[in-house]
């Protein structure tokens, strides 16, 4: 009897894992996107909005560690056509670091505005309240923005900030140029990134399509 109970549990068990996900995972479905796209229905411009972009654990950890976290988010706009066509372009860039001995987070937009906040909710409030995308369509037709989300320890184009963290022979090896250019040095910091294990998230968005009468 007590082998029928095992079997028929195990079973039973199965078809509820066959029938839909548990809990867990309708929370984590349930948990708000990164970054989505709206717009506006007064003049078509651009609604970005930010999500908890400073939740995984990853990010965390680089936080909580004193390294400084960089959020870009990049607003495309583009129009319908044959071939569509991008026709305006616009990022918009934010850093959070942790300090351990005030026990908050300070934000920094790419407008020279410095914020202070008490939790990792509240500066991830912050972000989602300055967030800025000045784009619209100028000329009567049928358009989408597109968005993109990164997240990541150390800028990738900034030298100056990997250099500070950086130790030993690694340190040295950049040593010499204040900054590398082009393709090959974002091909070399993504490698050092990489290797040091630092996070780096990428997340996309897209609107839907409207019409703007021009």
């Amino acid at each position: 009897m007590g082998r029928f109970s095992r079997a028929g549990l195990v079973a039973a068990l199965v078809l509820a894992w066959l029938a839909g996900p548990g809990p867990g995972e309708l929370c984590a479905q349930a948990r708000p996107a990164p970054l989505e796209m709206g717009v506006r229905s007064a003049d078509r411009a651009p609604l970005p909005v930010l999500g908890p972009v400073l939740s995984s654990a990853g990010v965390r950890r680089s936080l909580e560690a004193g390294l400084p976290v960089r959020v870009s988010v990049t607003t495309e706009l583009w129009r319908v056509g044959f071939l569509d066509a991008q026709v305006a372009r616009h990022e918009w860039r934010a850093s959070v670091l942790h300090d351990p001995l005030a026990r908050v987070y300070r934000v920094e937009t790419g407008e020279g505005e410095e914020f202070t906040a008490s939790s990792l909710e509240m500066a991830e409030l912050i972000l989602a309240e300055r967030l800025r995308a000045p784009l619209r369509p100028t000329r009567e037709g049928r358009y989408y923005y597109l968005g993109r989300l990164e997240v990541e320890t150390l800028s990738l184009s900034d030298l100056d900030e990997l250099r500070r963290w950086l130790r030993g022979d690694l340190a040295a090896a950049v040593e010499g140029e204040g900054r590398l250019g082009g393709a090959l040095g974002r091909g070399v910091q993504r490698i050092l990134i990489r290797l040091l294990r630092l996070p780096a998230e990428s997340f996309q968005a897209r609107s839907v399509v409207f019409v703007h009468p021009g």
